[in-house]
């Protein structure tokens, strides 16, 4: 790409999406693009596919490859080139996937559209690459629709759509985005390994600053449609030098991080690019910047070792402790329980044929129990489908278990209805994971907030409004754009408006489900540490729900650990991710992407392999067994008791990393089982 511009109509005017971007991608090179929501990233790799909105157009620059301008084909032209020799992984595989066509046909169209091939060669195609994507059960999928396989499967179909043409570029738009961590590496696995095997090149599009050091050989940093940053990925992480970059980096929390650090943020947003920009565009969010950078547009200066960037007054690497300004603040959390679960469980009948009979049942919840004490943050973390946001909705009440107990504040509320549910109900709120879905879209921002007050009969009209007035300035919103809707306001804002929601009737427990998942690393950022803000001020307990595990070190007192509808270990933070126990911790802690290159390429331990088995038929046992290194016979008979290793650290597993305070009660049980087995 040389100097691209790609614009689009507005009604106000025209918005510069992209602006004077140019990149080189070598063959069986993989390139990363990484920036914040809108700064041109998914436009570029659009730009590239000739697959723009019809409000978009490309006013300058040319797109070069194998020797042609794409940019002045025709749509006929570049229908021999999309797909076929490019091809492009669009960021959601549900919503990219037809939903009335079964996978085998989808996958199999663009072969036999740019291949002249037949139906019983397209399917021969099809099962190729779907091996070449490790694709459990191959010759099932075929006949399957999207809605029956799970995120990551639904990736792999989108990645052997991409493939089933040897296409010779792979355009990967955030292919790992709200994926759990160990989906999230298997994806990422997989590419390496086509890329190498096909020499296949990858530009990877994403906002993941640990998937990038993990994984390219190049990185562009783009900011409001420019080139802030480019080098290759070891030198760029070692000696960044755009400001963007190293606050980028900056944002994104750590195993490693300190609970009592503030997490640093971009503040601000980015530029509007509808309006004409003549000075340096990260001027306004810019701790460096100067008249200079306000007034005047910096060239792109290339250093001596490669690093090309755009910046008065660059940096020099990442940034150290001492240039980040961190506040501690001291939390004292309560020994008086506010919550506590018991043998939890839930169960989803399975129904089928034209009179709906039950034919099965999912067993989403078996058997949970952990307790939540007074002001502090419990963690719940494991892959999708684990149970975890069921549980969270047992907590607050929209789901009822099966059998167990749910006491809160002393209180049996389990199977509690009528009024007085609706009135302890108060105290327990729910922080959805998708904040537009769960925001009515026909309501104004400022009725939203009010709604839970109007419900409850809080206060008279006047004094809710002032509520909500103070709710919006507290989660940092301006009280003056109640009166807007949903859609007028970015993710991260929304975000904020589902949390000033969620805190309306001054709850005592908050269940927050997934809450930055899907979110840039700056805004997660700021969301996160506005709620360790808000804990603070207001004394509320956090369920933090969560397959991101830096992000649950961050927030979290104490860990439970689910797998497969089980909790298989509980403990302080500090103790669960120094020390953990249990495989499957280790496995998801090894699986999380770090952002340094060296660290990434050099990690070593366990891996969790295949896919999460279904919950409708669960292994016997150990249900990790089937995925385990360490499993051995005796963990297929009898499901390993919880054991102690310190104070308040608690696993089940009968061959754990790590030595129990007590062994004898594991070889009591191994013994008995080995026994009754008839093994030797």
């Amino acid at each position: 790409m040389e100097n691209l511009q790609v614009q689009f109509k507005m009604r106000t005017g025209n918005a510069i999406a992209v602006d004077n971007f140019s990149l080189t991608v070598e063959s069986g090179q993989c390139v990363g693009i990484v920036g914040e929501s809108g700064c041109g990233k998914s436009t570029t790799g659009f730009a590239i596919m000739q697959l723009l909105a019809g409000n978009g157009f490309i006013t300058d620059g040319r797109i070069v490859f194998d020797g042609t301008d794409l940019a002045t084909l025709s749509e006929k032209d570049m229908q021999d080139v999309r797909g076929n020799k490019i091809a492009l992984i669009p960021q959601d595989p549900l919503t990219s996937l037809n939903p009335t066509t079964k996978i085998g046909r989808q996958v199999g169209e663009g072969y036999k559209i740019h291949r002249g091939a037949s139906d019983e060669e397209a399917t021969k195609r099809v099962l190729e690459v779907l091996e070449m994507v490790e694709m459990p059960r191959p010759k099932e999928r075929l006949n399957q629709y999207p809605f029956e396989l799970s995120g990551g499967l639904r990736q792999r179909v989108m990645i052997a759509m991409g493939l089933v043409c040897a296409p010779s570029l792979l355009i990967a738009d955030e292919p790992t985005t709200a994926l759990d961590v160990t989906i999230q590496e298997q994806i990422l696995d997989i590419f390496d390994s086509l890329r190498k095997e096909l020499a296949m090149s990858v530009i990877l599009i994403t906002h993941d600053m640990g998937v990038i050091a993990g994984r390219t050989d190049n990185v562009v940093v783009m900011y409001a449609g420019r080139k802030a940053e480019e080098n290759t990925t070891e030198k760029l992480f070692a000696t960044m030098r755009h400001p963007y970059t190293q606050a980028l980096l900056a944002s994104v929390p750590s195993i490693d991080a300190s609970k009592g650090a503030t997490l640093r943020s971009i503040a601000g947003l980015p530029p509007d690019l509808s309006k004409e920009i003549m000075a340096c565009r990260f001027a306004p969010r810019c701790q460096y910047a100067t008249a200079k950078c306000h007034n005047e547009d910096p060239p792109a200066t290339v250093d001596k070792d490669g690093s090309e960037y755009a910046c008065f007054y660059p940096v020099n690497g990442p940034a150290g402790l001492d240039e980040v300004k961190v506040e501690i603040r001291e939390r004292t959390v309560s020994t008086k329980e506010i919550l506590r679960i018991t043998s939890l469980t839930k169960e989803f009948p399975i129904r089928s044929g034209p009179l709906r009979r039950k034919t099965g049942k999912v067993h989403a919840v078996s058997g949970v129990s952990f307790a939540v004490y007074e002001g502090e943050t419990f963690g719940l973390v494991g892959e999708s489908g684990c149970g975890k946001t069921t549980t969270g909705r047992m907590i607050v009440g929209l789901e009822h278990p099966n059998s167990g107990e749910i006491i809160f504040e002393d209180r049996d509320v389990t199977s509690m209805k009528g009024r007085a549910t609706r009135a302890l109900q108060r105290d327990r709120q729910m922080m959805f994971q998708d904040p537009y879905s769960s925001l009515n879209p026909r309501m104004k921002v400022g009725d939203i907030i009010r709604e839970p007050l109007a419900i409850q009969k809080v206060g008279t009209h006047q004094e809710q409004v002032q509520q909500v007035a103070r709710l919006m300035t507290a989660v940092g919103l301006d009280p003056a754009s109640a009166q807007r809707h949903p859609h007028e306001f970015s993710g991260g804002q929304r975000q904020r408006i589902g949390l000033a929601r969620a805190l309306a009737l001054n709850p005592k427990l908050v269940v927050a489900d997934e809450p930055v998942s899907a979110l840039d690393v700056s805004i997660q950022a700021q969301i996160l540490n506005l709620m360790k803000e808000l804990q603070q001020d207001l004394g509320v307990s956090f369920v933090m729900v969560s397959h991101d595990l830096a992000v649950v070190n961050y927030m979290a007192d104490r860990i439970g650990v689910m797998y497969l509808g089980e909790i298989v270990e509980v403990g302080d933070s500090e103790s669960v991710f120094r020390r953990p126990a249990h495989p499957y911790t280790q496995g998801l802690l090894n699986a999380v992407p770090l952002p340094d290159p060296k660290e990434a390429k050099n990690r070593k331990g366990i891996k969790i392999e295949g896919e999460l088995p279904s919950s409708a038929n669960p292994p016997s046992g150990c249900r990790f067994r089937t995925r385990c290194p360490r499993a051995q016979e005796v963990c297929a008979e009898v499901a390993p008791p919880m054991q102690s290793f310190g104070p308040v650290h608690e696993a089940a597993c009968y061959f754990p990393l790590v030595t129990p305070v007590s062994v004898g009660a594991t070889k009591a049980v191994r013994k008995s089982t080995k026994k009754s087995t008839g093994e030797v």
